[in-house]
């Protein structure tokens, strides 16, 4: 039966019904309702008086939360809960195919919105005074629905205000100490600034840090060379380097009481600062400092490196035209304007590393730096297979290989240096230092530096890319004495190099190997029966001599 089919509580009753006590007990119920408004009482309440009132069970109870009826008791039913949505709040019957039991939709209201609902199931339909008191119950249950989520809404409210209270109050005395914090921040920040604006560079910052902390404040660079340090009155803080350059990816500490800070551009370290803490007692003031003075030296040393990259790029490039051959009158003006001096003696020194290094490193900025630290003039260029430096004849680079292996704390480099020339025959000790690089790389022993100067006799046999390797050569026409020397001990190699540097005199050999001439002859022998050689044969002699000298070569020239 549809819902306009029962009478208006508000109206006119059916005259048969006898609705005066019923209407008394919702009256009661109402009041009771509102005594302690709760969802859950209220809701208590009307589903017992629906069972007084007409022996309805209520298999589901909805709630209307965020503007949605949602289940509030009663076993799962999702086709329900779609014909109660379905009526849209407007209480009426329930049709469900092939269910004998009378069902209905009796929505409570209050505020004029929907704030609940039961699903009202009986065995008969119930008499027109009953869905009169049905729907009656309605409207103090839910004015009741609609005076407890009011309460609850209160409550939070409250108990927000009350939270938010006392979060005030912590913020404030945050706020409080923040302010403070943030003065005196801002008093270190003043006077970093000004140390840097003064222009006596990193040293004025780092007195400055030395003075805000009351602390021994060290400055290095990212080889861990120490450039700026500032000790404090009666501080046992020991120089020397706190991080070397292997460590200085994070912030950290020596053993020797150094709490060290990178400085850092664009993800490349430029350097550490470090402050003196052996018991690791430094305020957050101190702290503060250390780290703004970072920020403010990297700037520092990034846009002095901005104005090096400028000057580097055109070294570069100049010394990538002086190998190719370019013009002398050209080549000059640009190098005096890099203040590097090309009218006398020049060497190119090639250096092929493994890459990445282990500290990650630029094989480039490690031979710049090497090269500085050594007063070496230099145009530098990197390239992808190795790092090309013109530098000006006349200084020692016997220690290049080891003063870099330290930098880039890797000995898996070899160097190659070509020889002396002036400008314009440069392409000549590029392709010299090539070579020294290649015959390095393809000895017994590859790591290390090769002068093309100290390469011997090596100069002349390596002159083609393509031709038999120097080992091979030697192997093939020494290789049967090498061996029978090592099995028998019997030194005809040596034999035989004592001979050919004698010219072939019997008695210059023999005096030199300190053995009579009858001796001599017997071991010549030998060297013919072993070798399978005529060393009187002018060819083979020519040969025999050149693998002689090339193996000692290989041996002694490229240890």
């Amino acid at each position: 039966m549809a819902a306009s089919s029962y009478p208006d509580p508000v109206g006119q009753p059916d005259p048969d019904a006898e609705t005066q006590p019923g209407l008394y007990d919702i009256f009661r119920l109402g009041s009771l309702m509102f005594q302690h408004p709760s969802t859950r009482e209220t809701l208590r309440l009307a589903e017992t008086s629906a069972k007084e009132i007409a022996g309805c069970a209520v298999p589901a109870v909805y709630v209307t939360s965020h503007g949605r009826l949602v289940r509030y008791s009663g076993e799962e039913d999702h086709r329900l809960d779609l014909l109660v949505e379905a009526r849209a709040g407007i209480s009426g019957v329930l049709a469900l195919a092939n269910h004998e039991a009378w069902r209905y939709a009796l929505f409570f209201r209050g505020t004029g919105k929907v704030k609940g609902a039961f699903v009202l199931q009986a065995t008969a339909e119930p008499s027109s005074a009953q869905m009169f008191l049905l729907l009656a119950l309605a409207e103090p249950t839910g004015a009741a629905l609609a005076a407890a989520e009011l309460i609850d809404r209160e409550r939070r409210q409250a108990r927000e205000l009350r939270r938010l209270g006392k979060a005030q109050v912590a913020s404030n005395r945050t706020m409080a100490a923040t302010i403070v914090r943030l003065s005196a921040q801002q008093r270190i920040r003043d006077s970093i600034v000004g140390a840097a604006g003064s222009g006596k560079g990193e040293a004025q910052i780092v007195e400055t840090v030395s003075t805000i902390t009351q602390r021994s404040i060290v400055l290095q660079d990212s080889f861990g060379n120490e450039l700026v340090l500032v000790s404090v009155p009666d501080s046992s803080a020991p120089s020397g380097i706190i991080m070397s350059a292997g460590n200085l990816s994070g912030a950290g500490h020596s053993s020797t009481g150094w709490r060290s800070t990178p400085i850092r551009s664009r993800g490349e370290t430029l350097g550490v600062i470090g402050i003196y803490d052996p018991e690791d007692s430094r305020s957050d003031d101190d702290r503060f400092a250390v780290d703004y003075a970072s920020a403010t030296i990297a700037v520092e040393l990034t846009h002095r490196r901005n104005v090096a990259e400028v000057e580097l790029r055109l070294g570069r490039d100049l010394a990538d035209d002086l190998v190719a051959g370019t013009e002398d009158v050209d080549a000059l003006a640009r190098a005096e304007a890099l203040h590097f001096d090309l009218g006398g003696f020049q060497r190119v020194v090639l250096v092929a590393w493994e890459s990445p290094t282990p500290n990650g490193v630029e094989v480039s900025a490690a031979v710049r730096y090497e090269l500085a630290a050594m007063h070496v003039p230099a145009l530098i260029s990197r390239r992808p297979e190795a790092t090309l430096a013109v530098v000006a004849d006349g200084h020692d680079l016997s220690s290049l290989y080891e003063r870099v292996s330290a930098a880039l704390t890797s000995v898996r480099g070899t160097i190659g240096i070509g020889g002396r020339c002036v400008a314009h025959d440069l392409p000549r000790s590029f392709a010299e230092a090539n070579r020294a690089v290649r015959i390095r790389t393809e000895s017994r022993q590859p790591l290390g530096l090769s002068n093309h100067d100290d390469l011997g006799v090596l100069r002349i046999l390596d002159t083609s890319d393509d031709g038999v390797r120097l080992e091979r050569y030697v192997d093939e026409w020494l290789g049967a004495l090498i061996e029978h020397d090592r099995q028998h001990r019997s030194g005809l190699v040596r034999t035989l190099a004592v001979y050919l540097d004698s010219g072939g005199n019997y008695d210059r050999a023999s005096a030199a190997l300190i053995i009579h001439r009858s001796t001599l002859r017997y071991r010549l022998s030998r060297i013919r029966q072993v070798s399978g050689r005529d060393i009187s044969d002018p060819e083979s002699r020519l040969n025999l001599h050149i693998a002689i000298r090339a193996r000692a070569a290989l041996r002694d020239n490229l240890r």
